[in-house]
């Protein structure tokens, strides 16, 4: 439930919990430039079958906004184009009534520069080649939400930073596993921590 609070800050759980989802928000940087990258992965390495089908909503939801990151489109297009999507899917999937329902299920929009600050300040009027900016669509379903009690405490986001070039948007962040199909399969990996020994402490 801690992933559908935006920009969690108190982390003292010990335990996460099976079925439960983590949401991370990756700020890394490098010679000075900032990267701004969020994956959502199962904790126990797969989706349960109400976390896959909100996840590939948002999927389906950011890859239709990237392929608008063109030059001379409004920077607001592929905002519009994803809130479309999910509406439809929230809506066929029944937890809302309609896709013109107003919500709160997705309370953000999709873009913002990145530079030399993850957050950097530009023209917001339309997108100019050279320019990167994020693509991150979100679907946030906390406890006591007003729809069916088996999506309550799913929060999922995706989030990439696309370069805009000449020949179209370019996914800088691409090779870090993005469908729910290639997370499983990651997951699946061996991780250097599988033998990772902590030292005993008093």
């Amino acid at each position: 439930n801690n992933g559908c609070i935006l920009h969690y800050v108190d982390n003292n759980k010990t335990h996460i919990g099976d079925s439960n989802l983590i949401l991370m928000d990756l700020g890394a940087e490098y010679h000075g430039y900032t990267a701004d990258v969020t994956r959502t992965i199962p904790a126990n390495g797969k989706f349960t079958a109400e976390q896959k089908l909100i996840y590939d909503l948002v999927y389906k939801a950011q890859e239709a906004g990237i392929a608008a990151y063109k030059i001379g489109t409004k920077m607001s297009e592929p905002n519009a184009i994803a809130r479309k999507i999910i509406n439809k899917g929230l809506a066929d999937l029944g937890i809302i009534a309609s896709e013109k329902d107003r919500h709160n299920y997705f309370p953000h929009g999709t873009s913002h520069h990145i530079g030399l600050d993850v957050h950097d300040p530009g023209n917001y009027n339309k997108f100019e080649e050279h320019m990167v900016v994020t693509m991150e669509p979100g679907i946030y379903i906390p406890e006591g939400s007003p729809c069916d009690e088996k999506w309550w405490g799913i929060g999922i986001r995706i989030e990439d930073d696309i370069l805009i070039t000449k020949n179209g948007p370019v996914n800088l962040s691409a090779m870090a596993p993005r469908t729910s199909e290639a997370i499983e399969a990651a997951m699946k990996l061996p991780s250097v921590l599988d033998n990772f020994k902590l030292p005993k402490l008093d």
